[in-house]
């Protein structure tokens, strides 16, 4: 949804086709043994020749390359333990295959390099090498790819994958991260001659924890996290164990791992009264879980046994401000603009979701619906991302990153393989959250049967990717910024194109809501948060619904399912069942007239405002006689164009009537009668609300321009009709005087 898709981009196609084609070649050889394999000596060779020379040449140009991630053909993660698998050598492996139960031995060989994957080569026991790819590991800032590809470190691979590179040479492919086991120093499972000498293993659980220390001041979360892991395999003594899952725990916290945080700050000791830090930590994972009272219990707890903590005081404060949000639905947005000028805008808030919640939708599978009755404007859901991308829509100078399927031959551009990545990681280290993400609607994706094994979370990251594609949101930093640009220009007229944004995100609630091109909720955005209002008034029990796509003047009924072609459905909708009845003949009468209007309007409205008029009576008439709150997408925009024009030449009376036009045409059925003598009281009142474009409260605030003329004591009504319409579309009211200062 609002995705930058360069699917059909004829630059990106001909990289699709290329991509393809060495895939295709590379497929030919499936099932293939390799009789060439190339000395490991060499292999070692030429990756560091290449390790250096990427080394030399990356630098701050490197910012405007475009990179690709490639999701290859899916295929499930391993679901067996290590122990039912029988072992297997690199050179037994055939090309392009999965070795299903199978595991093989190897040792790192190299440093790692990081592209798209993380790279080194590898060896087994008979000396055979290639090279080893790691897919969605975590990202070089949160941790280097020197700490997942270590020199000497041995692993299982389970059901290895054998395949020929793009560049023709040997790799084993992990997309999988529980496909990888890692084994300790001291692990019987290594093989004598790859033990490392025993010096190394024989510092002690305190002298280890101190080196994790040094790494914590040097803000090296990763550094810091194996470090205490091997301090707590060391420990001796229970207090050392406490001391080093303390310290574990809050480098998992800052490496975004609240769940094993959590875990590790209630391994510590089970005495009567718990440690101040590990209430501490405790209290700081339940806030990144989400877990707002249990978390001010544990600071409640912490206040009660060590009132000196200088810590707890605005821990406290950050709580009960979330519980607020949770509860009622009060935000201060205006805060939330200020931490969305961060990059990324990230925005530390709440969800609050009290009017809704999810059923199931005859025909649909699940729906969110209201559990209440509401008004237009009303805030339903202002939701908190799950997982979010920031990819610098609004920054010109940023490195670009297309995620191109090569099963569904799909391509997008922006924060998608980012977003693939951090999801695949956030499951596999807080695993709590894999049921309410996999619960997410993934069309007939077969899911892998188990959840663990040897210990460790298993986590398909070909369904990650399906997930992804079905239910991400395009977002841009604010939709008050988006509204502001479009307003910017006041003879746009729609075009129909949607670039869509680079940014992306997962709101689990708000991707429940169902596709209809006429919606009764809209959505915005600030920074990571997610603002779902009402476009109109609902009973309660009524199921909602916003555009997937947005509907677009002038589409035939064809176009428009193409759009929806992804999500695998047909919209029946009454926009969609209108295009359908119209003959293509009169849509292409519909579409010269909009065409002859639309240059009409870009020229000079005071000799061409009649010219305007008759076009627009012509364009009306290609339309038949329906309810009055038909959706007539080609007109709404000329409509308030002539209003607005009206406006500036000091006819308001006419004005209004152009505009009420405008906002008939988006499905709304209103009443603005300007004072008629003594006979007719004048009148304001929106009867029913229609489609929230971003031109609906600048339409709002012409009627309240021209009420200042005609009626000024209808001013109130018009402009809290101005400021619903800009919370519809923007997502909140406090800033309006802010755009519109006229309202002041």
């Amino acid at each position: 949804m609002d995705v930058r898709d360069v699917s059909n981009v004829s630059d990106y196609v001909v990289f699709m086709q290329r991509i393809q084609n060495i895939a295709e070649r590379a497929s030919r050889r499936k099932g293939h043994m390799v009789q060439d394999h190339p000395p490991p000596e060499l292999l070692v060779s030429n990756f560091m020749m290449k390790l250096f020379a990427s080394a030399i040449h990356s630098g701050p140009d490197d910012i405007n390359m475009i990179a690709t991630s490639q999701v290859p053909a899916p295929y499930t993660p391993c679901a067996r333990s290590v122990s039912e698998l029988r072992p297997i050598m690199i050179s037994d492996m055939r090309l392009e295959t999965h070795h299903r139960g199978t595991r093989t031995l190897v040792r790192v060989r190299t440093p790692p390099q990081r592209i798209t994957a993380v790279m080194a080569i590898v060896e087994d026991e008979q000396g055979t090498a290639v090279l080893l790819q790691l897919y969605y590991q975590p990202e070089e800032l949160v941790v280097p790819a020197e700490e997942i590809l270590q020199p000497d470190s041995v692993c299982i691979l389970k059901e290895p994958f054998f395949k020929c590179a793009t560049d023709g040479s040997y790799s084993l492919r992990v997309d999988h991260l529980s496909d990888i086991i890692w084994l300790e120093d001291g692990d019987e499972r290594v093989p004598p001659k790859w033990r490392k000498p025993a010096l190394t293993l024989n510092d002690n659980s305190e002298s280890i924890r101190m080196q994790g220390n040094d790494a914590v001041q040097n803000q090296s979360w990763a550094v810091a996290q194996r470090l205490y892991s091997s301090a707590i395999r060391a420990a001796e003594t229970p207090k050392e164990a406490e001391l080093a899952y303390l310290n574990r725990s809050l480098a998992n916290l800052r490496l975004g791992r609240p769940e094993r945080a959590m875990s590790d700050a209630t391994k510590c000791s089970d005495s009567a009264l718990p440690s101040e830090k590990r209430l501490f930590r405790e209290a700081r994972a339940l806030y990144e879980l989400g877990s707002f009272e249990q978390c001010l219990e544990k600071l409640q707890m912490l206040a009660g046994s060590y009132p000196e903590n200088v810590a707890m005081k605005p821990e406290m404060s950050r709580v009960k401000a979330r519980l607020h949000e949770q509860q009622t639905g009060e935000y201060a947005f205006r805060k939330m603009y200020k931490q969305a000028r961060l990059t990324p805008p990230l925005v530390d808030c709440a969800t609050f979701s009290a009017p809704v919640e999810v059923r199931q939708s005859p025909g649909r599978g699940r729906g969110l619906f209201t559990t209440m009755p509401v008004s237009a404007g009303q805030l339903l859901v202002c939701e908190k991302a799950f997982a979010y991308s920031y990819a610098g829509d609004d920054q010109p100078a940023k490195r670009l990153n297309v995620l191109m399927n090569l099963s569904t031959k799909s391509m997008i551009m922006g924060g998608q393989a980012h977003l693939l990545t951090q999801i695949v990681q956030k499951l596999y280290h807080n695993s709590q959250l894999s049921p309410l993400f996999g619960d997410l609607h993934h069309g007939d994706y077969a899911t892998v049967s188990v959840s663990e094994s040897d210990g460790f979370p298993v986590v398909d990251s070909f369904l990650v990717e399906k997930i992804i594609s079905l239910n991400s949101f395009g977002a841009p930093r604010t939709s008050r910024a988006t509204f502001s640009d479009t307003m910017s220009d006041h003879m746009n007229m729609k075009s129909g194109e949607n670039p869509g944004h680079t940014t992306c995100g997962i709101w689990l609630l708000a991707s429940r809501i169902n596709h209809s091109c006429v919606s009764n909720c809209d959505r915005s955005f600030i920074g990571a948060m997610q603002i779902v209002r009402a476009t109109r008034d609902l009973q309660a029990g009524t199921e909602l619904f916003f555009y997937y796509w947005p509907p677009v003047p002038l589409e035939s009924y064809e176009e428009a399912q193409k759009h929806l072609s992804n999500w695998g459905f047909t919209c029946g909708c009454e926009l969609c069942m209108d295009r359908k009845a119209t003959p293509k003949a009169t849509l292409q009468r519909r579409k010269v007239l909009h065409g002859d209007l639309k240059k009409v309007l870009k020229g000079h409205r005071a000799t061409n405002f009649s010219k305007a008029q008759r076009l627009l009576k012509q364009l009306e008439e290609t339309y038949p006689m329906t309810e009055a709150n038909a959706v007539r997408l080609e007109l709404w925009d000329p409509y308030f164009a002539l209003g607005a024009y009206l406006l500036s030449t000091n006819q308001p009376a006419d004005a209004v009537k152009m505009i009420v036009k405008g906002f008939e045409a988006l499905g709304y059925i209103i009443t603005a009668c300007p004072p008629i003598g003594n006979a007719k009281p004048p009148q304001l009142k929106v009867k029913r609300w229609g489609i929230a474009k971003d031109y609906t409260p600048q339409a709002f605030l012409d009627l309240f321009e021209a009420y200042k003329k005609l009626a000024p004591e209808l001013c109130p009504t018009a402009r809290q009709y101005a400021e619903v319409a800009y919370s519809m579309v923007v997502g909140e009211r406090e800033t309006i005087c802010d755009v519109f200062p006229e309202l002041a």
